[in-house]
């Protein structure tokens, strides 16, 4: 017999252990004292400087897109009077921007509006997470 098989039978044979009746009303009884002498404070995982500053450089980055595709040809002028600084063609350059804000210029409405929508609701969770800490 194996030192193996000897621990198997040995846990055979103990009584099986049945908690007291009012054991989950202990636990939690001991559980909400510890949590009312050291209570969990709420703390978000993005700040809100974080998310001052992500939004920001949202707004730049679009600002900057907006002013390179207002810059681009309409395609309608000849290829010749493409834009170049220093003697470098930015028409390469800028093509990928100009395919972006014409694929934008796609989106569907209700994608759109379901966009504005969750902007909205988190709009007004920030507004109800203050209104909560008041």
């Amino acid at each position: 017999m194996t030192q193996k098989d000897i621990m198997r039978e040995w846990f055979k044979e103990l009584p099986p252990e049945n908690p007291s009746p009012d054991f989950s009303v202990k636990v939690m009884q001991r559980v909400m004292s510890e949590w009312s002498l050291n209570p969990v404070k709420y703390q978000p995982i993005i700040s809100k400087r974080g998310w001052w500053t992500l939004a920001l450089i949202t707004l730049m980055l679009t600002s900057v897109l907006f002013l390179l595709h207002s810059s681009l040809p309409s395609g309608i002028e000849p290829a010749n009077q493409t834009g170049a600084l220093y003697g470098i063609d930015l028409s390469q350059f800028l093509l990928p921007i100009n395919q972006l804000f014409t694929k934008l210029n796609n989106i569907s409405p209700a994608v759109a509006i379901g966009a504005l929508a969750i902007l909205a609701l988190w709009f007004f969770d920030q507004l109800f997470v203050k209104t909560v800490k008041r």
